[in-house]
């Protein structure tokens, strides 16, 4: 599925409303579950410009960004905070902590991360064991074993075709 930048940040923003409610009802720890919930489900995106960097420098280019061309260019995957374990590792939290506004805020980033996860599983044509964060180490990174075969075709393709 290939949608505008724009339109898929808006997808992530209202899973991670949703994810803020959801916790909301819970807890009734309004603003703790939408702010986390949110950076779960939305901030989490800022690992992108980790890709960036490591491709680019600090040599601005949106369009670059915007189009992907970090995964072009360096042939990985990186996305470091895009993982199921840390969603893990949040929610067995939950049972550890006493605090309402603890478990509010970890049960919000790990359901704000698991929407955003699910939603770039779908939107990206991912394979979900590829926003394992461990899957991805084992595979160092390489974009070849992490997108399907007609995607890395695609891929392959589309870098022939762009000239950094």
């Amino acid at each position: 599925m290939n949608l505008s930048l724009p339109i898929h940040l808006s997808i992530h923003i209202a899973f991670g409303l949703l994810a803020g409610l959801i916790v909301w009802r819970i807890w009734k720890k309004p603003w703790q579950a939408f702010f986390f919930a949110l950076a779960g489900g939305f901030l989490v995106d800022f690992d992108h410009f980790i890709d960036y960097y490591f491709a680019f420098g600090f040599a601005w280019n949106w369009d670059y960004f915007r189009n992907g061309y970090p995964f072009l260019k360096s042939g990985r995957i990186l996305v470091l905070l895009h993982a199921w374990e840390y969603a893990t590792i949040l929610v067995l939290l939950v049972f550890l902590v006493k605090s309402k506004i603890a478990k509010t805020i970890l049960l919000s980033l790990a359901l704000g991360l698991c929407f955003h996860l699910a939603t770039d599983v779908v939107v990206d044509e991912m394979p979900v064991k590829s926003y394992s964060i461990v899957y991805r180490i084992s595979h160092n990174f390489e974009i070849k074993y992490l997108i399907n075969p007609s995607n890395y075709e695609k891929h392959l393709q589309r870098k022939a075709r762009v000239k950094f």
